[in-house]
């Protein structure tokens, strides 16, 4: 018996069966507890520098690579949302996006990225809607500049929709931009308010429909577990998305941040979310989904139209490169995990010195690949162990098949032509499972998790 198949089951000894007690598919206490990386290494900050230079000269591209551009400007104050923005004026964000201009020249010449072939760029923030069309246009012209863009390749702006207009719209495509994604929440004019969205639902629904007509595809985000919402309001967010002729949307729960104003005002009111209830929207939703025909890409995305990919979310979940450009957002290249400057100062400093220099970085380890492998599938729902296993050589299918044989039973999972496949209730529970199969194959590598300290990135992450 080889040293993975000990650490195997020595695993379930320290677990219950399936990671938890379950009653139904929809009522199951987890034992669930946070999954960090094991064998990731920081650096120390005197060697950050070198170790990004010798990515940048030395180092070899993973065979595709996404670009995540950071605007982190907010006019809007969302009512659940903590995480971090800027408010600024029209002269600010000018500033900004020269920053953005030069960095990205200081990256045009570097081995390293003549070699990337970028697959998706993603702009993000706060709310990149926000900038000027001038502004979008010399970004987007930037970009072609420094970085070899795949001819299909899926570029997205994020905006609110009070941000956009259709000047905009009409300069980003022509720019190159193939998709917009809007942060609606929801439809209902009550639940808007509530969380800080301006515009009625009928002017979303008009507004919406114009946009659909452009030459990109529209993607809308929406958030389940509202104030206000109901199990019928729910079931009028799909039919009004399906409406207005989006190619796809993401179905997000909520998530009471602490430092957010709407998780202060539920802690100030001795208030929680009740996971039973929540479940009903989620449920409903998937059954309006299935009703229009919407097709889950993801645990958490579905689509209208076959144009729409997802591709950004996708790379950024797996281990491919993920350049970042501008302040307070993270990336990886060349095995290296970084976060950009969070201080302006900072970020000003290394921009005008022509450096390409994270404020902390960390070495990816061993079975960095392995991890973000398992990590993509549960966020896809889809996980096929003998594919895993050829692909890494080690013993997925033993460490995973009576957790899996488990959920199974539970409802959790189904196989469909030798792959597992979450169900509706798998679908919900799909992080909370994600990280029992993270657990239990870092628990295979190395077996019981010691106290390490980890580098402390202040929660800040670029992803959606």
């Amino acid at each position: 018996m080889n040293h993975f198949e000990e650490y195997i089951a020595e695993w379930y000894d320290t677990i219950p069966e399936g990671g938890g007690t379950a009653a139904s598919p929809w009522k199951i206490e987890w034992n669930d507890v946070p999954y960090k990386e094991r064998d990731t290494r920081p650096l120390s900050r005197l060697k950050v520098l070198g170790a990004m230079k010798e990515v940048l000269f030395n180092g070899t591209p993973t065979q595709r690579a996404a670009v995540y551009i950071h605007i982190p400007f907010c006019r809007l104050s969302c009512t659940y949302c903590s995480f971090f923005k800027k408010k600024g004026d029209n002269k600010a964000q000018h500033e900004y996006v020269e920053l953005l201009l030069k960095e990205l020249e200081s990256l045009s010449d570097k081995p390293y990225v003549k070699k990337s072939k970028i697959s998706a760029v993603f702009f993000g923030g706060g709310t990149p809607g926000i900038l000027s069309a001038g502004d979008m246009a010399d970004i987007l012209c930037a970009i072609k500049k420094t970085f070899l863009l795949a001819e299909d390749a899926e570029v997205t702006m994020e905006s609110s929709l009070s941000d956009m207009t259709e000047e905009k719209m009409d300069v980003a495509i022509a720019g190159g931009v193939t998709r917009f994604s809007f942060g609606i929440q929801s439809f209902n004019s009550q639940v808007r308010n509530t969380v800080g969205r301006p515009y009625s639902r009928e002017e979303v629904l008009k507004q919406l429909s114009i946009y659909s007509k452009k030459k990109a595809d529209i993607i809308i985000d929406l958030i389940y577990g509202l104030p206000y919402e109901t199990e019928e309001t729910m079931r009028q967010d799909i039919r009004d998305a399906a409406a207005c002729g989006i190619a796809g949307l993401d179905l997000y729960k909520l998530q009471l941040l602490p430092d957010s104003p709407l998780g202060k005002s539920f802690a100030a009111a001795g208030k929680c979310l009740i996971e039973s209830e929540v479940q009903v929207f989620f449920q409903v939703a998937e059954e309006e989904l299935n009703a229009i025909g919407a097709e889950n890409i993801s645990c958490s995305h579905w689509r209208m139209k076959q144009s729409e990919r997802n591709l950004y979310n996708t790379i950024a979940s797996g281990s491919d490169d993920l350049f970042a450009i501008g302040m307070a957002c993270g990336g990886r290249i060349g095995g290296v995990s970084f976060m950009k400057p969070i201080p302006d100062a900072m970020y000003h400093s290394v921009v005008k010195m022509g450096m390409y220099c994270p404020m902390a970085a960390e070495k990816e380890g061993k079975y960095h690949a392995f991890f973000s492998a398992l990590q993509s599938a549960g966020n896809r729902g889809i996980i096929d162990l003998s594919a895993l296993e050829e692909m890494f050589g080690l013993p997925v299918a033993k460490l995973l098949m009576p957790l899996f044989q488990t959920w199974e039973v539970w409802g959790l999972l189904e196989l469909i032509e030798n792959q597992w496949r979450m169900t509706s209730p798998g679908r919900y529970w799909y992080r909370t499972m994600t990280r029992l199969i993270l657990r239990a194959a870092d628990y295979m590598c190395f077996g019981l998790p010691e106290n390490t300290k980890k580098a402390d990135w202040h929660g800040m992450i670029n992803m959606k």
